[in-house]
């Protein structure tokens, strides 16, 4: 029998990053104009993994911003355009992918933001 479990319990351990999701407000002023207010969308732990600089286009350029790729337990709550914070970054959510093998998971893949 091999070594590798599939019980989740090495899949937990992994995950030892606290990332926040929160959304966009679909809510509107008394104008009809879009506020300027997230709502949250929840707390999720998740392992971390640098990805890198922006577009392969702009990689050499200093205004490529860091990327990240997540892995988290599997949901639904989060979409593309999400705002997502760690570790006192800002950074938004460019996708959401999702792998139901094994131990369903997700993979999001995130820019920071520039300030």
């Amino acid at each position: 029998m091999s070594g590798s479990r599939t019980d989740g319990s090495e899949f937990s351990g992994l995950l030892r990053e606290l990332i926040h999701i929160e959304r966009q407000s679909s809510e509107r002023d008394a104008a009809g104009s879009a506020i300027d207010q997230n709502d949250p969308i929840g707390d999720f732990r998740a392992s971390a993994e640098p990805l890198g600089s922006g577009d392969e286009v702009v990689a050499g350029s200093r205004s490529a911003l860091p990327r990240w790729r997540f892995t988290l337990r599997q949901t639904n709550a989060i979409r593309p355009g999400d705002m997502l914070t760690w570790s006192d970054r800002e950074m938004v959510v460019q996708s959401v992918a999702a792998d139901h093998r094994f131990i369903p998971r997700t993979f999001l893949q995130a820019e920071e933001k520039r300030v």
